[in-house]
């Protein structure tokens, strides 16, 4: 999840979602989740996707289940809860600065949206 608080205060989040960033589930996100950027911005011309995933904070995190994509605005089908004392924020900058480990699938720091946090999708 990301969060991004503007000069006036507000704040707003999205959630990685596969090959992009979602706000709440639902198929206006498919060119999202595919990384059909032309899709994606079909939805978005057509409001029925907020731009870039970005949608007002909510405090929530939902993650579909048997998957790790996620949005920040749905309450369908909830399966599991995670206590807010379990979890820990850590910051990566100290990680990825001394770093050599082999990774799966690129760590954040290796992704555009490590240096630019508006972008839209998660490679």
């Amino acid at each position: 999840m990301q969060i991004r608080i503007r000069p006036d205060g507000s704040v707003d989040e999205r959630a990685s979602s596969h090959d992009g960033y979602n706000y709440e589930e639902g198929t206006a996100n498919w060119g999202s989740d595919i990384g059909a950027g032309a899709l994606r911005g079909l939805a978005e011309v057509a409001g029925i996707r907020p731009r870039d995933g970005w949608g007002p904070e909510t405090h929530m995190l939902f993650v579909s289940g048997g998957s790790h994509a996620g949005n920040a605005f749905d309450v369908r089908d909830v399966e599991r809860l995670a206590q807010t004392s379990r979890i820990h924020l850590i910051p990566l900058e100290p990680v990825a600065a001394g770093s050599d480990a082999r990774f799966t699938i690129n760590p954040p720091w290796r992704k555009k949206v490590w240096r630019d946090p508006e972008a839209g999708g998660t490679d």
